[in-house]
């Protein structure tokens, strides 16, 4: 869990945000509107992200890591959850939120994210402890929300429940950005109207 595991973690996300972006393709919304959402408080988002990537990619010397480096952690997830919280009234940005907050609360309470390594992963170079990311040990808090879905070749990663929350948060996030709000206000009303007349 050097660098590179970070970077693997950063990779699998990357595919529901990949997605996300063919979402208006494949159901005719518009790409417009998608990438003219406006979206308060992003420097929260980067700098969050940034504070985690530099995290795994710059080596903090261990003595650090339960000080600075879990201050630094959780305070990138503090600045990520205002981010989201922020932007709560986009439709499926709640969905994100909770998925994120899934994430945070389990590195919060065990200083750092505890993975469920396979035997053989175990002595890999990438799959080595950092400050966010450490093999899972017994005692530890909320386990079942930490890293425990493991995912095989071609990815050979782990994944969290909160990750999975994220990656479908972001689907739904982009497939409602890239509707026309007047479209989906006429279908509700119109959806109300039936109702009315057969009741």
């Amino acid at each position: 869990m050097t660098a590179r595991y970070g970077g693997r973690a950063m990779l699998v996300l990357a595919i529901p945000v990949a997605v996300a972006l063919v979402i208006p393709l494949l159901t005719l919304g518009s790409y417009k509107r998608l990438f003219e959402t406006k979206f308060h408080w992003a420097w929260l988002l980067g700098i969050g992200l940034a504070i985690q990537l530099g995290l795994e990619y710059y080596t903090l010397p261990h003595r650090y890591w339960n000080s600075y480096g879990y201050g630094l952690l959780v305070g990138s997830y503090v600045l990520v959850l205002a981010f989201f919280a922020r932007n709560v009234v986009l439709r499926g940005m709640s969905v994100v939120l909770i998925g994120v907050a899934c994430n945070a609360l389990v590195i919060t309470l065990n200083h750092g994210m505890p993975v469920k390594l396979p035997p053989e992963w175990r002595h890999e170079s990438w799959a080595q402890p950092t400050v966010k990311h450490h093999p899972r040990k017994h005692g530890e808090h909320l386990t079942v929300l930490s890293d425990i879905i493991i995912l095989r070749h071609p990815y050979d990663n782990v994944m969290s429940f909160g990750d999975l929350i994220i990656s479908v948060g972001l689907v739904d996030v982009a497939f409602h950005a890239s509707r026309n709000p007047k479209r989906r206000k006429k279908k509700a009303q119109r959806a109300v109207a039936r109702m009315s007349a057969r009741s």
